[in-house]
């Protein structure tokens, strides 16, 4: 019989309460993985945890010093907020624990270059929450390149954009760019060489808290790329990436999973068969500590990814291109 995966999940908020529910229903499609514990320091999070999925009290801990010292469990997926992710994995790894780790990674890329350097010295299993690395839709239009059925690209527009109450305290650009930063990596195996960033804070009226962010980012092969982040964008929420080439384009709606081809003043819907992007980073998380497959979102792509968000708030801060060092 194979080896049981006992993961815990530590922060039982919006996403949290999505990856509980997630780690339930995949436990009852592979007996190899049970999820033991749940951790949050907001009692009424616990609370609506238990009630919504019907958990024991044993399973839930508003201290995660206790998931780290059970031995019973292998592996950590970490849903705090962004300002803890490297106190709480930096622990995780001393306790011998295997890690998925939200994104981003950390707040700056020197700590995100000590918590991946201290999992590699410890020999633990760290994985960034990059989850549009395993999106059916991101997966055939990178295909799609790596065939040469799309070449000859010029530039890139990319909007992350709804209408929200901003997160109480959170960055936009660290908060909404890992994402669209990393389906370009993912897709065009190239990180961004220079950023130019501008922004607005709008509702809190302070630097650092902006609600709209407008970033320019060049890439090698003189491609240029357009990114919009926004909180206060009224109309549908957008989660979108354009291709464009020189003979025609590729629409990416990274949340449904679409692909739109415009070519000749005509479209055409490329079939892709949509998948549960979650459940297929939580069996490739299971599968790596199991079987040392290789990383799909290894800590290193972590690491470069919070270099170029560094770069893009240091462009807003200082009104300057900046280059990603």
């Amino acid at each position: 019989m194979s080896k049981r995966i006992n993961i815990a999940v530590i922060g039982a908020g919006y996403w949290g309460t999505k990856l509980v529910n997630e780690y339930l229903a995949l436990s009852k499609k592979r007996h190899d993985l049970k999820l033991q514990a749940i951790a949050d320091k907001s009692p009424e999070s616990l609370c609506s945890i238990r009630e919504r999925f019907s958990l024991p009290d044993s399973m839930l801990k508003k201290d995660y010093d206790k998931i780290l010292e059970d031995p019973k469990i292998t592996g950590v997926h970490i849903a705090t907020p962004n300002e803890t992710h490297y106190e709480i994995a930096m622990k995780a790894i001393a306790a011998g624990k295997n890690i998925l780790l939200e994104k981003p990674m950390c707040l700056t890329s020197s700590d995100a270059f000590r918590l991946a350097r201290q999992a590699e010295k410890n020999g633990a299993v760290l994985l960034i929450g990059h989850i549009f690395r395993f999106n059916n839709a991101v997966n055939r239009v990178k295909q799609m390149v790596e065939n040469g059925e799309i070449d000859k690209v010029r530039c890139l527009e990319l909007r992350w954009v709804s209408a929200m109450s901003p997160p109480h305290g959170r960055d936009i650009i660290f908060d909404l760019a890992p994402h669209p930063v990393d389906i370009l990596n993912h897709i065009f195996e190239e990180w961004p060489t220079k950023v130019y960033a501008e922004g607005r804070s709008y509702e809190r009226k302070k630097a650092g808290l902006e609600e709209v962010a407008f970033i320019t980012m060049e890439f090698p092969g003189d491609i240029v790329a357009s990114l919009t982040l926004s909180w206060v964008h009224h109309g549908p929420r957008e989660r979108t990436v354009f291709i464009i080439n020189e003979k025609n384009a590729i629409k990416i709606e990274a949340v449904e999973q679409t692909i739109t081809l415009f070519e000749k003043g005509a479209k055409k819907e490329i079939l892709v068969e949509r998948n549960n992007t979650i459940e297929s980073e939580i069996n490739h998380f299971i599968d790596r500590i199991k079987n040392g497959v290789p990383p799909i979102n290894s800590p290193l792509i972590g690491v470069r990814n919070v270099t170029v968000l560094e770069a893009m708030r240091k462009s807003l801060q200082e009104d300057k291109v900046v280059s990603v060092v």
